[in-house]
């Protein structure tokens, strides 16, 4: 069979024998060969190094707040370093507009669905210090 009577059977054209690995060009590497087979470039083998991380114990001016809770709380501030009573700015959040809107369904007015909005208990607290006014954490109650 010759080549036009495979491609009319549908066969595919036959396979050309190429150089089993062709040179790249001159310029591909510029001045720098590349390294011959089997050698590596990797830097020896060093002794691993090892990193050690410390705590502060607790009253040794810990970097991390305790809990905060619904009202004005004691602690750190870690942007100042100073001891202070926090300052809270209580603001909405989404239980705040869940209870409303179920407020407004249930009562069938829209009279109820204001009081949630005026209750710290429906509201997350936003801690401040007073010096900086540096955000120290939130408290949102479950």
């Amino acid at each position: 069979m010759d080549a036009t009577m495979e491609n009319k059977m549908g066969l595919p054209p036959p396979y050309e024998q190429t150089r089993p690995n062709p040179a790249p060009p001159p310029s591909y590497f510029g001045d720098n060969p590349p390294p011959p087979p089997g050698f590596s470039t990797l830097p020896p083998a060093t002794a691993p190094r090892t990193t050690v991380i410390t705590t502060p114990a607790a009253g040794q001016g810990s970097t991390r707040p305790g809990k905060m809770g619904p009202g004005p709380t004691g602690t750190t501030c870690m942007t100042c370093n100073k001891t202070v009573v926090t300052t809270v700015e209580y603001v909405p959040n989404n239980r705040t507009h869940i209870i409303s809107a179920a407020l407004c369904i249930l009562a069938g007015c829209c009279c109820g669905c204001f009081v949630p909005y005026c209750m710290r208990s429906c509201k997350t607290a936003n801690h401040y210090c007073p010096q900086c006014k540096a955000f120290i954490g939130s408290y949102t109650p479950s």
